[in-house]
């Protein structure tokens, strides 16, 4: 009997040592699966931060030239009488500023090229309707009926080789659509810079045009590898989509997690502490996450990164950098009057209209409560900052609109310029900031 019973002991004891030890060996397989998990999206995390220098640099390269067309665009528009000789002196002067990068600049009348400029190698290219080459007709003509710039590219050119084509509408007043003008940026060129940028941000990238979605212009899926990172450049104008990997390839954690397994058994014990680890790795990785969750909006936290970023690029070329500093009005009496999900409703509200009606490489943060702020990475002046105010204060008193609610929202806008108002982002802040609230005394005041 008592030796039964022993028996019947050692058997529990087996039985309750092996249901411990699985359990155990469950929660550990657990927090392993987590941390595991944790390091991949830390990776992610790093190699997204290294995209977006990457996105930065090559957006750089292709507003640089950009700006140059738009600049013989307004001197066309400007000088309808202008002629052949001209243009091309106008066109010296200008191209001497980026003539590594730009192979030649052109004019089509309606759709068929009357100048290219340098005209050494390129005449080729004069008195051809471009609506008929099957390489570029669709873009030409797509500027043409929707009056819209585009950049095209690699194509391959009339006048031989290939190159990258930025085309803008010109438009006269008077007159509508009158023709075009192209900016063909040497393609081997552009793809030095980008392999540049890439090896600069150490990066493994394949980008993708409108053109071919299927096969990249620039690197290749077999060195990207399947578990690439996607993103879009810029997809109202460059519209690139862009696969991105690790320079040396993903992290192989396989030892560390087979280690894992074995030291489970010997650290079960500290399988709480390993998960509080994660659970706070968890946490860091959901509060380093860029937007706000009720808005959609960049959150304060991204904002640390942007401003570096941006500021930093506006004191290499020497621009300028406004800053809206903005808060709703009565906002807590709409909490009180209609309770916080109404209050909620407010802030997502705000949110649309701002993201509406800024541009697409201005950028809007929602700091926290009613707090928002824009920044304006290229500014032109404080002309353009005022105008930029009275834009969005415009826009709430005529767009702002909750169904259901008569809440009515008025806001409080305050403004700095970088770097007339400060050089860092805290002396900006508090100058916008000071503006903002004496805008909300004159509101109260008026009102």
């Amino acid at each position: 009997m008592d030796q039964n019973k022993s028996l019947f002991k050692k058997k529990i004891a087996i039985i309750i040592s092996i249901a411990l030890s699985l359990f155990l060996l469950t929660v550990f397989l657990l927090i392993i699966g987590m941390f595991m998990n944790n390091l991949k999206q830390q990776e992610m995390l790093k190699t997204t931060d290294k995209f977006i220098n990457f996105k930065s640099q090559v957006e750089h390269l292709v507003y640089t030239n950009k700006t140059l067309v738009q600049g013989f665009e307004a001197y066309i528009l400007m000088n309808p009488g202008l002629d052949e000789s001209e243009a091309y002196t106008y066109l010296n002067n200008l191209l001497s500023k980026n003539e590594n990068q730009i192979r030649n600049v052109g004019v089509c009348q309606d759709t068929t090229a009357i100048w290219n400029y340098p005209k050494e190698g390129n005449t080729a290219a004069i008195g051809v309707d471009l609506s008929k080459s099957e390489s570029q007709k669709e873009l030409v003509l797509k500027v043409k009926n929707e009056q819209v710039p585009i950049l095209q590219g690699p194509v391959e050119l009339v006048q031989g080789g290939t190159g990258f084509i930025i085309r803008l509408p010109i438009v006269r007043k008077d007159t509508g659509y009158w023709g075009q003008i192209s900016i063909v940026l040497k393609g081997d060129k552009i793809i030095e810079d980008i392999n540049a940028y890439a090896e600069d941000a150490d990066l493994n990238v394949a980008i993708f045009n409108d053109q071919n979605k299927t096969v990249p212009f620039y690197g290749s899926m077999s060195t990207v590898g399947e578990s690439a990172l996607t993103f879009d450049i810029d997809p109202d104008f460059i519209n690139w989509k862009v696969s991105v990997s690790p320079k040396d390839g993903w992290e192989n954690n396989q030892f560390i997690f087979w280690s894992a397994i074995f030291l489970s058994v010997l650290i079960a014990a500290g399988a709480g502490l390993l998960t509080h680890r994660a659970i706070k790795t968890n946490d860091q990785l959901r509060i380093m996450s860029s937007h706000d969750s009720l808005t959609g909006l960049f959150n304060r936290h991204y904002l640390n990164e942007y401003q570096t970023m941006v500021l930093a690029a506006a004191k290499r070329n020497n621009r300028h950098v406004g800053f809206l500093s903005m808060d709703l009005n009565h906002f807590k009496n709409i909490n009180d009057t209609y309770g916080h999900n109404v209050g909620d409703l407010v802030l997502v509200e705000t949110a649309r209209v701002l993201t509406e009606n800024t541009r697409i490489e201005e950028a809007v943060f929602r700091l926290g409560g009613d707090e928002f702020l824009v920044i304006m990475p290229e500014m032109e002046d404080r002309t353009g900052l005022n105008y930029a105010l009275e834009r969005l204060t415009s826009s709430f008193e005529n767009q702002f609109h909750l169904a259901d609610y008569p809440a009515k929202i008025a806001v409080s806008i305050g403004t700095a310029l970088f770097p007339e108002d400060g050089d860092n982002i805290d002396a900006l802040l508090q100058i916008a900031d000071e503006q903002m609230y004496a805008d909300k005394k004159k509101q109260k005041m008026e009102g």
